[in-house]
């Protein structure tokens, strides 16, 4: 198993905006504005394209699936020549700090295949070039999928950017993988991520680029606009333009290897 380290840039994370509910995992009722279970951003010109389903995280609201985030890299993924969708799942709309406790990674990883599965039937996606790209909570449903005994079809990578990952433990996937971790994150430690890394047995090589000096939600760049300062609670993001610059170089370097079985 190939584990190859990068170094770049990072900061941290708010754990939640939202009171947490008195009684049990209960999730806040959904708002007419949360967005749909699934948005496409796909290329007008009739062809197929290499797809990356985007999976947003869910404590804080400026990583939610409500989160412009996501928006900006579904249309420059788009603009790049990518089919892009951006999945939700309970919880993940509404920056609930519930969410964690309601959508276990189990949870999250099922939204993923009905996600996939439905991309792989929409115009203008190549069913056999399926790409996911997770953030936070997301990203550990993206690991939680890519760790499954049975690869999901048209399947090619994964990327996560700040996931809290799996124990330590023996695994194994045929998905070629890319970690990117802030040094300084207290939210979700890269020592544990590359941890669990270092126990990969699958064919499909790992990559962890650890971003020096920053932490959780580097590329939230809503994190420094003094409009969303009543979502900075507890441990805030700090955004950081040349780690987000940085990281979205790396992200479309690595959906663009011409890896085996795309």
């Amino acid at each position: 198993m190939s584990l190859r380290l990068a170094a770049a840039i990072g900061l941290a994370l708010p754990l939640a905006a939202c009171a947490t509910p008195a009684r049990g995992p209960q999730l806040a009722a959904p708002a007419a504005s949360d967005p749909p279970p699934l948005r496409t951003y796909i290329p007008a010109d009739g062809k197929a394209h290499s797809a990356v389903l985007l999976v947003p995280g869910c404590t804080a609201p400026l990583i939610s699936s409500r989160a412009a985030l996501y928006e900006r890299y579904a249309t420059k993924l788009r603009d790049q020549g990518f089919a892009a969708a951006i999945v939700t799942y309970p919880g993940a709309s509404m920056g609930d700090p519930a969410c964690q406790r309601v959508s276990e990674p189990a949870v999250v990883a099922a939204h993923i295949r009905a996600a996939l599965t439905q991309l792989r039937a929409t115009p203008g996606v190549d069913p056999g070039r399926l790409h996911l790209v997770g953030w936070s909570w997301g990203g550990r449903g993206v690991l939680e999928t890519i760790m499954a005994p049975k690869r999901e079809a048209g399947l090619v990578s994964a990327a996560v950017f700040y996931p809290p990952c799996p124990t330590a433990a023996r695994w194994a996937s045929g998905v070629t993988l890319q970690l990117f971790l802030g040094e300084k994150d207290t939210v979700t430690p890269a020592a544990e991520c590359r941890a669990w890394a270092d126990r990969s047995e699958g064919p499909g090589p790992v990559v962890v680029t650890r971003y020096v000096g920053v932490g959780h939600g580097f590329d939230v760049a809503e994190a420094g606009d003094p409009r969303f300062a009543a979502w900075q609670t507890n441990l805030p993001l700090v955004f950081d333009a040349s780690t987000d610059w940085q990281a979205w170089q790396d992200l479309l370097k690595f959906l663009r290897l011409n890896l085996p079985g795309a």
